[in-house]
């Protein structure tokens, strides 16, 4: 009796044990797929590359731009300026030849680690001094720089009148970044084919604007130069399709200084300036990895 009784126990714990180890198993092997189809998609990312192309639309603090050369030497304070996104027209925003003539978002990136990419931006904003203000201009202006607006200004108030100056950074205030961003997935479908991450990063570069200035009714130049420099932080989310393409609205802001922006050809009239930026912008992208692993 008592030897039936063990043996019924023994084979009781070996049934037991190989259901537990069947059932090990079991969610190993879960995990396993679960790893193929969730993991590597939105967690581990080290070592991918993304792309994407989209457009902004930018609004400026007040700046004190600096105008000096020959015969001249004065400084529009507290200036105001806005941004000149081109209107929608198919034929322009469809066009692979015109692409570049909107306000526009270009980014190349890469997978530091899980979290961490590091990209290459390009941000196309235009700058657009306001010729219907008034503002404050102090200074002088030589009667041979110009006769009409010859004399000593005192912290006078006056029009900004087109045929006064004229000061854009419409063929580019452009920003040409390294960001660092962090990448945390919060949100995914159980199909895994939509997600969510939320990104956050900082980024640091030079601007290279093209400017388009007219002095006093003489025009400048209108040639790309690297006039300075600027630091931004940015939060948006990355909307995920199908594993790889992704929708990424953002919102950043930022700080430009431009110590030497020229404005005619002979590179001897410049201004300088200092704003803060927000931008919001819209973009779409690509997301893979060069070598299957």
């Amino acid at each position: 009796m008592i030897k039936n009784s063990l043996l019924i126990t023994l084979c009781l714990f070996v049934s037991s044990l190989a259901l537990s180890q069947e059932s090990d198993s079991a969610k190993k092997e879960q995990a396993r797929q679960y790893t193929l189809t969730h993991s590597d998609v939105y967690v581990k990312r080290k070592g991918k590359l993304f792309t994407s192309w989209g457009y902004n639309r930018s609004s400026y603090s007040l700046s004190s731009i600096r105008f000096w050369g020959a015969g001249y030497d004065f400084t529009i304070k507290d200036a105001v300026a806005k941004d000149r996104q081109t209107k929608f027209d198919p034929k322009v925003y469809f066009n692979p030849s015109l692409l570049t003539i909107p306000q526009y978002n270009l980014r190349v990136g890469y997978f530091l680690t899980n979290h961490l990419s590091l990209s290459l931006s390009v941000d196309h904003m235009k700058y657009v001094l306001d010729n219907n203000q008034i503002a404050t201009v102090d200074g002088t202006i030589d009667a041979s720089a110009s006769t009409k607006w010859a004399g000593d200004y005192d912290q006078e108030l006056m029009p900004i009148s087109g045929d006064f100056i004229k000061y854009e950074h419409t063929d580019g205030l452009n920003i040409i970044y390294f960001e660092l961003d962090y990448n945390e997935l919060f949100f995914e479908t159980s199909n895994r084919k939509f997600a969510i991450d939320l990104v956050a990063g900082i980024g640091i570069g030079g601007a290279v604007p093209k400017t388009n200035a007219r002095l006093f009714d003489t025009f400048g130049t209108d040639e790309f130069h690297l006039a300075g420099g600027s630091i931004n932080a940015n939060v948006g989310l990355k909307l995920f399709f199908f594993k790889k393409l992704f929708l990424h609205p953002a919102v950043k802001v930022g700080y430009v200084s431009l110590p030497d922006v020229i404005t005619n050809t002979q590179g001897i009239d410049k201004a300088s300036q200092n704003f803060s930026y927000f931008q919001a912008n819209m973009t779409i992208g690509y997301q893979f990895r060069l070598a299957h692993k």
